[in-house]
């Protein structure tokens, strides 16, 4: 036999009686309401306050009304659990619904009302580790780093391999630029969740944010996880920190300076440009795109590519300088993400000679 959900109601006492205001008005509504459910086999729990009746009533052999509430959360029904969260909370003091009601808040993107939910389950339980770690996200979503950053630290002193925390925290600091802080926090997370994609992949791009020899191990990461979802919505994420993977190294190769092989493969995609029409460069530029979305080899010239848009081989960094011209024939100003704009700049003027000259 199915179990009958639990009945979660609030109205104003006005609608219940044409007396509200009658001295003894709230204790007949009081009374009349638990009558009514006790005859329909209910466990009623009715409060009156400031001209608001309240009720719970759970159906013999019904469902509990929290372990109703949190059902639907699980199944994603947020907007239905919402007013009975509401209800629920300014009836009981329960650290659960305090903490699934800023949960609930947060998610639907009322992050500044769901703080004080998550306060309340803190003082009902101070040892209610993930909702201080939800409250710190929150205060992260407001804006408010120093608060979120204290708020994730006082969960990690109590629980240093807490998952979330780690995560968080590693997220928020390499946000404000201390990448190598951040970084053990993201490896105590991925120890404790090694399948979990977000965690993984905030691994990933605070390696590449750090840079230097973090690169080989980012690439890595970046290739298992494009293995994993490679037809999931994060792929062009994943395939985004490959690229930046890529630029990495290439300017690693030459520090702080200009690469001057990638300025000749640029003066050389001019001089070739020069003679084709706009659309002609269009498939090319589009045919790179899509050949770079699994990597292109950047630094390693004996790896070859071919194109069905232009005869030859090349190697992967001459298909990105390739690109980088051909794009901003295209959309002259415009960042096609290469990462070659001072190399792009000398070939400018190298080619702009060449055609004086």
């Amino acid at each position: 036999m199915n179990r009958k959900a639990p009945e979660i109601f609030q109205r104003p006492l006005s609608d219940l009686t044409d007396t509200p205001d009658k001295a003894g008005a709230a204790d007949e509504v009081l009374q009349r309401v638990m009558l009514d459910y006790a005859a329909r086999g209910f466990t009623a729990a009715v409060t009156i306050e400031d001209g608001v009746v309240r009720g719970i009533a759970v159906p013999e052999r019904g469902i509990e009304p929290k372990e109703y509430l949190i059902g639907l959360l699980q199944q994603g029904f947020l907007e239905d659990a919402l007013p009975s969260l509401e209800i629920f909370s300014r009836m009981v003091d329960d650290e659960d619904i305090e903490y699934n009601l800023g949960l609930c808040l947060s998610e639907l993107g009322q992050v500044a009302e769901s703080v004080e939910p998550l306060k309340r389950c803190l003082a009902i339980d101070p040892d209610y580790q993930d909702a201080r770690t939800a409250l710190g996200v929150s205060y992260s979503r407001l804006g408010q780093r120093e608060a979120a950053e204290k708020t994730f630290r006082e969960v990690l002193e109590r629980e240093p391999s807490n998952a979330h925390a780690n995560r968080n925290l590693g997220a928020l600091l390499s946000r404000s630029g201390r990448a190598e802080e951040a970084l053990p926090l993201f490896r105590q997370a991925v120890k404790s969740l090694p399948e979990d994609l977000g965690t993984n992949l905030g691994l990933a791009d605070c390696l590449v944010e750090i840079g230097g020899e973090n690169l080989s191990e980012a690439e890595a990461l970046y290739r298992s996880l494009l293995g994993k979802y490679t037809n999931h919505p994060v792929a062009e994420q994943i395939k985004a920190g490959l690229t930046r993977v890529a630029h990495g190294n290439l300017r690693a190769r030459v520090p702080g300076g200009v690469r001057m092989d990638a300025v000749m493969y640029m003066n050389t995609a001019m001089r070739r440009f020069a003679e084709m029409d706009r659309q002609a460069v269009g498939h090319i530029v589009l045919e790179i795109a899509r050949l770079g979305e699994s990597g292109l080899k950047i630094n390693e010239p004996e790896v070859r590519y071919t194109l069905d848009s232009l005869d030859g081989d090349f190697s992967g960094l001459e298909l990105l300088c390739l690109m980088h011209v051909g794009f901003q024939q295209l959309q002259p100003g415009g960042d096609c993400g290469s990462g070659l704009d001072q190399e792009y700049e000398l070939a400018l003027e190298m080619f702009g000679d060449t055609k004086a000259g």
